[in-house]
């Protein structure tokens, strides 16, 4: 290692990034797929959700009165609790609102999810109505003490008509890695409506009011209950038109509906791209230590006259293995924790030392008994051959094993490079598309909720004095990923029209908003007009509506559109259709545009247009209004639109800059590895070389024969890799709705690129060698 210290550092720098950004990227699949895996007995819980039969809607809330049936129906079922999830304005005294993630539930929710208690009733927090628990850090900010909160009464919105809610407990906050994120419990009826009074069980059936979680018995048959479960609903006569599905609780976060950034498939290719990374580190390792044992081999044969074993020769190579490996998992070690903020605030996960500490030990271990055990065969091999005196026949042969390595050594680089340059031109992809509407100027007011509906017209007039704004809407529109499928901007194929096929299910997005949108948004009319404030029953199509529905003259046109079933009393309303809308997305470019009603109703997303130029003055200006109206008004965000859709390629942004650094790393081991073995190969060639030059060969001619190799090195590797990376960039491509194509001119430029690369790095080698005088060569051998 001291002699050729150039070498010995390629290899162990390059097991140091190898095996540190593969703990990194399998740390992240681990805690992706972990979800929830902290509850007791988690491995026995799923969510149950439900999915409509004819259009094949999935909706994630179930009526609330389907726990009290599974526990008639199915003896598996052990515990299961029913609630929402909503972001609700809490205030106490003369503080400022603050709003908490709160879960609407009742004490059932501690039979599936157990808690950790510090303060306060750890049997039955929220027997009565309006009991309240809070986590630690919402307790502390809120009273300075934990226990202080036990018996604090809070109010909310509805604490006038219902009463105050009184704090009954502290728990421990849930730890990041959780579906159910929460600040605060709170048992209010008023909200959940697990069983509704007065109203008939036939009619709660519609009313998808709660998500609803189960334990089952460790003895359920849980493909069985499954298909049980799918037309529970209509065999007991309670709704027909929905079939019951249910999903474990580890895998909730990625299959069910979840506005995610990254997505599973992205997570494991990134995984698999941290295990290929390891493996190029590993051949390069090998390649290491194969050069290491040949320059020495005379050596061994010296030893094993005088009488060394196969064993001893192989076991002094595997020690010095083993202080190469302890070296470079020391390396590893401090290159992991000096990562770990980065790629935590990269990937916006949490990456405790302690967790992250452990899976290098695990990692770190399995790469050195992996090393060692394949050492121990390779070695061994090469020690018989040495004993046998076998290992000249051997030496005037191209070291095969060497020349594979380094073609998968470029092969995983030239996947690396592929996937970068495949991201970073679907990212030019996505800021290039036209989004159907001038996103500039336009900026979004978010804030208490409460606050915004109570001083609703007061808001109205104050900003649209404001000299820099030209327009106000209050909408549910707000760029995300996935539409909702409750709420104020719903997902429902419950819209009738003259002409409509019975067995047509299309799905429609209603966007509630107010007579102001088009205007604020400047959407493009195709036809008709945009509804006028003060109009009832009217509402605007897209033209993606417009086709689903054949409508030749939809203006004028009568809808019928019900958020409630028939069999609740809520009949379906008859709206007019006064407008059509060019296609835009409300949605990110991961889904195609849906059919889109867009109709009046109150919604809480507020949006302001301003002078183009001004936008900075206008949000000084409309800083100081909002403080002036209500001073708890100054924690509402403002944020330019663009934003709002650059945040959806946020996934996008870290992917490129993830594939990037794995591409520069394994790019930077491949050449490190070609170097060395061109030093090798120089070396041992140096004769044959002479000989030829002697015969009449020219430097161009021994350059030549050097490139010929190297190239045919590149083009190997591309011949696996290029595949290989153009397959997995082609099903991530997949996952977008509108999405850019793998140009042939890229995967050439690229094996173009790293034949150059390659070249450059062997380049002095060649010359050196190339340059040298036979006569002296000749004499020396």
């Amino acid at each position: 290692m001291w002699k050729y210290k150039v070498q010995s550092w390629v290899g162990i720098l390059g097991l140091v990034f190898g095996l540190g950004c593969f703990v990194h990227a399998f740390y992240w699949l681990r805690y992706e797929t972990s979800y929830d895996s902290f509850y007791p007995n988690a491995a026995h819980i799923y969510r149950v959700y439900s999915v409509e039969k004819q259009s094949g809607k999935v909706n994630e809330y179930v009526p609330g009165i389907l726990s009290r049936k599974l526990h008639e129906y199915f003896s598996v079922t052990e515990f299961s609790t029913g609630f929402v999830p909503d972001k609700i304005d809490f205030k106490i005294g003369v503080m400022p609102d603050i709003q908490l993630n709160t879960i609407s539930a009742d004490s059932s929710f501690f039979q599936v999810f157990p808690q950790v208690f510090i303060y306060g009733d750890t049997k039955q927090p929220l027997k009565i109505q309006h009991n309240m628990v809070l986590t630690e850090t919402v307790a502390i900010r809120l009273f300075g003490d934990a226990e202080k909160a036990i018996g604090q009464q809070i109010t909310n919105l509805w604490s006038e008509d219902y009463g105050p809610c009184t704090v009954t407990a502290v728990i421990k906050d849930p730890p990041p890695n959780t579906n159910l994120s929460f600040e605060a419990l709170l048992n209010y009826p008023d909200i959940q409506n697990v069983a509704i009074s007065g109203m008939p069980e036939a009619e709660q059936w519609h009313l998808f009011n709660n998500e609803m979680y189960v334990r089952f018995h460790p003895y359920a048959n849980i493909n069985e209950l499954s298909e049980q479960l799918r037309d529970f609903t209509s065999q007991i006569d309670g709704n027909a038109n929905i079939e019951l599905r249910i999903l474990p609780i580890s895998a909730i976060r990625h299959h069910l509906n979840a506005d995610l950034p990254f997505t599973l498939n992205f997570i494991r290719i990134i995984t698999a791209a941290g295990i290929l990374l390891l493996f190029s580190a590993l051949f390069n390792f090998f390649n290491l230590y194969i050069e290491f044992f040949l320059q020495r081999k005379n050596v061994f044969r010296q030893h094993a006259i005088h009488g060394a074993k196969q064993l001893r020769i192989t076991g002094q190579i595997l020690f010095e293995m083993t202080l190469s490996i302890i070296l470079s998992l020391g390396f590893t070690f401090c290159f992991v924790l000096l990562l770990r903020p980065m790629f935590s605030g990269l990937l916006d996960i949490a990456m405790p030392v302690s967790k992250l500490i452990y899976l290098f030990v695990l990692c770190g271990t399995g790469v050195m008994v992996l090393i060692l055990l394949i050492g121990l065969i390779l070695f061994g091999w090469l020690s018989r051959l040495i004993i046998l005196h076998l290992s000249k026949r051997h030496t005037t042969r191209k070291p095969t094993f060497r020349s594979i390595t380094v073609s998968l050594q470029l092969a995983v680089s030239i996947v690396f490079i592929t996937a970068s340059l495949v991201i970073m031109m679907q990212m030019r992809f996505l800021n290039q598309k036209d989004l159907g509407f001038n996103h500039k100027g336009i900026i979004q007011l978010s804030g208490p909720q409460g606050l915004f509906s109570l001083y609703r017209e007061t808001l109205m007039n104050e900003l649209t004095a404001i000299p820099q704004i030209e327009s106000i809407t209050a909408t549910a529109f707000e760029p995300q990923h996935n539409a909702n499928w409750m709420g104020t901007s719903l997902m429902n194929s419950e819209v009738e029209w003259i002409g409509k096929d019975p067995f047509d299910k299309h799905v429609f997005q209603h966007v509630f908003t107010d007579s102001q949108f088009a205007e604020t948004f400047r959407l493009n009319m195709v036809a008709g007009k945009w509804w006028e404030k003060g109009e009832k029953r009217k509402v605007v199509l897209n033209e993606e509506a417009v086709r689903v529905m054949g409508l030749s003259e939809p203006v004028g046109a009568m809808i019928c559109i019900s958020y409630a079933l028939t069999s609740m009393g809520l009949k379906c309303q008859e709206y007019e259709v006064v407008g059509v809308v060019k296609d835009f997305h409300t949605l990110s470019l991961r889904n195609q545009i849906y059919p889109a009603i867009y109709s009046e109703m109150m919604a809480d997303k507020w949006y302001v247009r301003v002078v183009s130029g001004q936008e900075q003055d206008a949000i000084q200006n409309i800083t100081t209004t909002l403080s002036n109206i209500d001073h708890r008004l100054t924690d509402t965000r403002l944020m330019p639109l663009k934003e709002l859709y650059d945040q959806l390629n946020s996934s996008e942004q870290a992917g490129l800059k993830l594939f990037s650094v794995l591409a520069t790393v394994s790019l930077l081991i491949s050449l490190c590895g070609i170097y060395t073995t061109a030093v090798s190969a120089a070396q041992r060639r140096r004769k044959e070389i002479a000989v030829r030059k002697v015969f009449g060969a020219r430097v161009s001619d021994i350059i030549r024969i050097f490139f010929h190799e190297y190239t045919m090195q590149v083009i190997i590797a591309g011949a696996i890799g290029l595949p290989l990376a153009t397959y997995a960039m082609h099903r991530w491509l997949q996952g977008y709705a509108y999405r850019t194509y793998i140009p042939w001119w890229l995967l050439t430029g690229i094996i173009i690129g790293v034949v150059s690369v390659v070249l450059l790095t062997v380049l002095g080698q060649v010359l050196k060698v190339a340059n040298r005088n036979p006569a002296a060569v000749v004499k020396s051998e």
